[in-house]
């Protein structure tokens, strides 16, 4: 009897190891996940200081190699593939097609530095929508922004460029370190669709990644105009794990209502270092596995 009672237990817990494994409560095992690069900004143009843009093709070559080995769910590029001419695009989309892979595009405000006769054909454009937009994947919902909408540069109507305009001149008359041309904003409509989608998620108890070419937080030089709107509607929410950008070329992390807000480097940066990352998703933590430049994290949610 002591030895089937023995066997039972063994074998129960074999059927509970197997259960935490199929459901991500394994450490070892992650759920899924996802590759990160940000700031190829390539062009056929010679090096500005620590920026070598036509080495960038070859960097991206590299990392999506190396990233699609993993077999990672999707990537994402987070702004700024090319540096200007919307010529620059076609050698680095050609790059990204011969991996084969899903890459997501999240438009930064270099990806605008072309005529706007361009705009409809931008590759985060293509399918009709604004830039922003969401999807669900293993009861997460990554949420992607167009950071760009209110700027004096972007995609945006004249009434956001005109509200960009005079937000960045009372920005500077306060002293903001985020008054720069070269940022931009969410428009009123996209900031309404933001909490919206961030509801939704939470009714439908589901973990959100967010991403968007600028930084949210810490406040620096190069973080989103309307920043403190951004910020109000996020600390309403308990189920956002990070914030996910580039942008600032230095890389970073702050840490705002338990949100990660992680910063990626620029790939552009330096001749021959690259930087990118994966990120594995675990049940109740992330690792980013950073490459080259990129500084690996461990993260718990």
């Amino acid at each position: 009897m002591k030895h089937i009672l023995l066997l039972a237990i063994v074998f129960a817990g074999m059927m509970n190891k197997t259960d935490c494994q199929l459901d991500g409560r394994n450490e070892n095992i992650p759920l899924f996940s996802f590759g990160v690069f940000a700031d190829a900004q390539y062009c056929d143009c010679d090096p500005e200081g620590s920026r070598f843009y036509r080495n960038s093709p070859e960097k991206l070559d590299n990392a999506l190699e190396i990233m699609v080995a993993e077999k990672p769910a999707f990537i994402f590029n987070l702004g700024d593939l090319i540096e200007k001419d919307f010529a620059s695009f076609a050698p680095m989309i050609s790059i990204i097609e011969s991996h084969l892979t899903k890459v997501v595009f999240c438009p930064g405000n270099h990806d605008y530095s072309v005529d706007r006769k361009h705009f409809r054909k931008l590759p985060f454009t293509s399918d009709g929508t604004p830039g922003y937009f969401s999807f669900a994947h293993d009861n997460f919902r990554f949420i992607i922004l167009n950071g760009n909408e209110l700027s004096t540069y972007g995609p945006g109507r004249n009434r956001e460029r005109k509200q960009a305009s005079i937000m960045l001149e009372q920005m500077k008359s306060e002293g903001k370190p985020n008054a720069m041309q070269w940022n931009g904003g969410l428009s009123g409509e996209q900031l309404k669709w933001l909490d919206n989608e961030l509801m939704k998620a939470k009714e439908n108890d589901e973990k959100v990644f967010i991403l968007c070419h600028f930084p949210v937080w810490p406040v620096t030089s190069h973080v989103l105009l309307n920043q403190e709107e951004v910020l109000g509607i996020l600390g309403s929410y308990d189920n956002i794990i990070a914030w996910f950008a580039g942008h600032d070329h230095r890389g970073g992390y702050g840490n705002f209502n338990l949100i990660h807000c992680v910063t990626f480097r620029g790939m552009v940066e330096t001749a021959d270092e690259n930087s990118f990352a994966i990120v594995d998703v675990y049940k109740n933590k992330i690792w980013i596995r950073g490459f080259g430049r990129e500084k690996s994290r461990i993260l718990a949610y």
